[in-house]
């Protein structure tokens, strides 16, 4: 599980914190600017994954913050989950529906060169996308730009990666890819908030009373 949502955390993060390193694509440049700008981001998400091997998918609710690589995911369905990464550790909760009741699952993990590939939406907004990624092909069309772009080794366990950009207005609206496995992730974003005054409190995280923590 924590597998999945972090690699999801590596991807995002990657992708707009990070972008300041592309200086030979504008739309890349500018979308970098709007995000490192503001204090705190704030959006909605729709993931969708699409699993090769068993022909399912799955489609997620929840909401996203971020801050200076810092990242924090509210899972809403199909089931309650929450990610947190403070900047070095990743929490990754999972809890049981409320008519079951009990503590929640609790996982944990230092990002190293081990975990590395797990936190591809962290690495995306706050790391070195041209470390990572070069851009393969860049299409615009009535104010959307389509950023294809191609890791550079195979560490982050990443075969393609598209980013969709609203040039208009400089906003990351979709990211997707696919894994080594080929199953294809979806993420949509909306409601977009960039506000200008930080909230540290959404990237801490204590496990409550009672809960199991697995170290990874």
């Amino acid at each position: 599980m924590i597998r999945n949502i972090s690699t999801l955390i590596f991807v995002l993060t990657l992708s707009i914190s990070g972008l300041a390193a592309q200086k030979t694509n504008e739309t890349l440049q500018k979308l970098s600017k709007t995000y490192l700008a503001a204090k705190l981001v704030e959006m909605n998400v729709e993931k969708t994954v699409k699993l090769e091997l068993q022909g399912r998918e799955t489609k997620y609710d929840g909401k996203i913050y971020l801050a200076n690589g810092k990242f924090r995911w509210e899972n809403t369905t199909p089931e309650e989950t929450l990610l947190v990464f403070d900047g070095s550790t990743i929490w990754s909760v999972q809890i049981p529906p409320k008519e079951f009741g009990g503590a929640p699952q609790v996982a944990r993990g230092k990002v190293d060169k081990k975990t590395k590939s797990q936190i591809l939406i962290s690495t995306l907004l706050g790391g070195n996308l041209e470390k990572n990624f070069k851009v393969v092909d860049e299409k615009k069309e009535n104010g959307t730009s389509k950023i294809e772009v191609a890791p550079k080794t195979g560490e982050l366990q990443v075969k393609a990666l598209t980013l969709t950009v609203d040039t208009k207005k400089s906003q990351l609206t979709e990211i997707s890819y696919k894994d080594d496995l080929g199953n294809l992730t979806t993420m949509k974003f909306s409601n977009i908030k960039f506000l200008k005054k930080a909230d540290n409190t959404k990237f801490k995280y204590e496990p409550p009373k009672g809960a199991q923590v697995t170290d990874l």
